[in-house]
């Protein structure tokens, strides 16, 4: 209690403190404003697991991983066409087509499944004992390749040769989006040592035929010549 002189008067007012019990409730509010419930929580973790899963099917890190696969076999054929082209020009002919120039790659050696055959008769690079394989070293040699250029490839490339002037070089795509390419038009056939290659002139317009997604032999090839 206290006491106050106003205009010679003395006014007595009592003093009051607040209740604890005032003071405990408004703490205890206090506490519970604080952080999330469990159920928030749940809620926020759901919400976060659908998006995270939402990500991943758009990005899909296996077709990315099979699109650079797809950028290197695809500059690998297009290096080892080029390497092939700037022999011509250097020697008037492709290796195959050199007798005793290039032993085991001549015409002479392989005349039974050379990229030279004039029957379109194409061989494939990576497979053990490919008799491309000395046409390889050959431009190596030359200069034309790097050295070791075989061991680098991870993938089949096919080596196609209609006539003593004519050079191509395929692979198969992995990815979709090289698979629904329109440059991914050629059908492979035959077996090892015989490979031919068609090109489809109707766009894929059947399941069977090139370019098609659903290829999962890797019949359709891209080619470059």
């Amino acid at each position: 209690m206290f006491i106050v002189r106003v205009s010679n008067k003395l006014i007595y007012k009592k003093m009051t403190t607040p209740k604890a019990t005032h003071l405990g409730g408004q703490e205890k509010q206090n506490n519970n404003n604080k952080g999330f419930t469990l159920m928030e929580l749940l809620i926020v973790i759901g919400v976060l697991g659908i998006l995270a899963a939402g990500l991943l099917a758009a990005i899909d890190p296996f077709e990315q991983l099979k699109k650079a696969r797809d950028a290197n076999n695809r500059n690998a054929s297009v290096e080892l066409m080029n390497g092939f082209t700037r022999y011509y020009a250097s020697h008037g002919e492709f290796p195959w087509n050199l007798p005793g120039v290039n032993p085991g790659c001549d015409v002479a050696v392989s005349a039974a499944t050379g990229p030279g055959l004039t029957t379109g008769g194409g061989v494939e690079i990576t497979e053990t004992g490919s008799p491309v394989e000395p046409c390889i070293v050959a431009l190596e040699d030359d200069g034309e390749l790097k050295s070791g250029f075989t061991s680098n490839v991870k993938t089949e490339l096919y080596v196609f040769s209609d006539s003593p002037t004519d050079i191509m070089v395929c692979f198969s795509p992995e990815g979709k989006a090289l698979r629904n390419d329109s440059l991914t038009k050629w059908k492979l056939t035959g077996t090892s040592g015989a490979f031919a290659v068609t090109e489809d002139e109707d766009g894929g317009a059947l399941a069977t035929d090139c370019p098609s997604s659903l290829d999962a032999a890797g019949s359709c090839l891209q080619c470059f010549k």
